[in-house]
């Protein structure tokens, strides 16, 4: 996979791997803006750690991953809203 943006930190690219579906360059982009996000939220409460692993094993064992949300529930990325 080839980067967008102009550094792309590894965890990102690991959990990126892991996307369904195809999109346009500019949907990629958001998507790969979208993760860098919840990187940065999960990074700050130490979740992210339990994130690549829940998502690499597929084990229902592993623990919750909170994300915390906005008032209305959304995720918002580059001035676009979407549901995470």
């Amino acid at each position: 996979m080839s980067s967008i943006l102009p550094f792309t930190p590894p965890i990102v690219k690991r959990l990126l791997g892991w996307k369904k579906g195809e999109q346009n360059g500019q949907e990629e982009k958001w998507c790969e803006k979208a993760v860098k996000s919840l990187v940065k939220k999960l990074k700050k409460t130490g979740q992210l750690d339990e994130l690549e692993k829940a998502i690499t094993t597929q084990n229902v064992n592993t623990k919750c991953i909170t994300i915390p949300r906005s008032l209305d529930g959304r995720l918002q990325v580059s001035h676009r809203k979407g549901l995470p």
